[in-house]
């Protein structure tokens, strides 16, 4: 069957331009567009059904255009176009990616985020995961990834178009606050979360530092495994942080603390001078884990901390919390044995 080409070509430039849904004029968001005239479609659809199967159809369509303005005027305040390049140049570099997988792997669960932070104006991530959820199989596309390894993205996604595009966010416990455009009402700056953060990067630190200096004074071959376990945890968790801490805007902070310093060269001397090596070294590397459960408390007494920001501390403050108590539960045993 032949094809009009006046047609063929009127129909391209339409979808290219993103057009208006009423006037024609390009610019309209894919997104919104969509995503407002299915809503549309559906509504009008329902309502045109009291008068019949006729009053249906033209709801359907009368539905589509108004909804499609409606999507539209929701996704003006956010750029597709310019989400997904900024997650196309990234999403290789978050904790979350899974060496090996694809752009378009992740790209779906970055849709939802940006897109679902327009359509839910005014609410938390959290609060509308469940739905989230269960939209993800229709929405996931060719994507491998279940909703599990899909919601970091979106998340992600989600924050950034909180920060980038409406200012003020939602942090965990429903504050205000604000992202690349600087203060929050409530009195937290980018620069103030990066300062949290990277006290904790400092933290991190030490710990790996620490418990790497404890792995090459203690002699015990399980004791140096745990040391060195417990180093390449703090450098993950150091490695996390970095990322984060570029991604509100700021610079990594160099190096340990000065205490975390000291508490190294304690290490080292404990070691040298011939004392109960193995119950010094552990009663040492107990006292740096109650320095770093002391600031993550600290840490996530700030209660306008974005919710990103919040849940990450969260997850590491657990893991300093295991570590404190396996090197508590060792000092313990080596007490025992003298």
């Amino acid at each position: 069957m032949a094809i009009d080409d006046k047609n063929l070509s009127d129909t391209n430039r339409t979808t290219d331009a993103n057009r208006d849904p009423i006037s024609g004029a390009p610019g309209a968001h894919p997104v919104g567009t969509g995503v407002g005239a299915t809503g549309g479609a559906l509504a009008g659809a329902a309502a045109g059904a009291v008068a019949g199967p006729i009053g249906a159809a033209v709801g359907l369509v009368a539905g589509a255009v108004v909804g499609g303005l409606g999507g539209k005027a929701v996704a003006e305040r956010v750029n597709p176009t310019a989400e997904d390049a900024y997650w196309r140049e990234n999403y290789n570099a978050t904790t979350y990616y899974q060496p090996g997988r694809s752009y378009d792997e992740y790209r779906p669960a970055y849709e939802m985020g940006w897109a679902g932070r327009d359509a839910y104006d005014g609410r938390r991530f959290d609060d509308v995961e469940p739905e989230l959820a269960k939209d993800w199989d229709t929405r996931r596309g060719s994507s491998s990834l279940d909703w599990d390894s899909a919601r970091s993205a979106s998340r992600d996604a989600w924050d950034r178009a909180d920060r980038t595009y409406y200012g003020v966010g939602l942090a965990d416990d429903g504050s205000d606050v604000v992202g690349d455009n600087g203060a929050t009402r409530n009195g937290l700056s980018n620069d103030d979360v990066v300062d949290v953060l990277n006290d904790l990067l400092e933290t991190s630190r030490d710990g790996e530092y620490g418990f790497r200096a404890c792995a090459e004074e203690v002699e015990n071959a399980s004791m140096k495994q745990v040391f060195a376990s417990r180093a390449d945890s703090c450098r993950q968790a150091a490695d996390e942080l970095e990322q984060v801490i570029r991604r509100y805007g700021g610079k990594p902070a160099e190096g340990g603390s000065a205490s975390g310093a000291m508490h190294r060269g304690w290490v080292h001397v404990k070691g040298s001078v011939g004392a109960n090596s193995e119950l010094s070294i552990l009663e040492e590397c107990e006292r740096g884990e109650d320095t770093a459960l002391g600031r993550y408390r600290k840490a996530l007494k700030e209660t306008n901390l974005p919710a990103d920001v919040r849940s990450i501390i969260e997850k590491q403050a657990e893991g300093a919390q295991r570590n404190h108590d396996q090197i508590r539960d060792l000092r313990n045993a080596a007490r025992a044995r003298d």
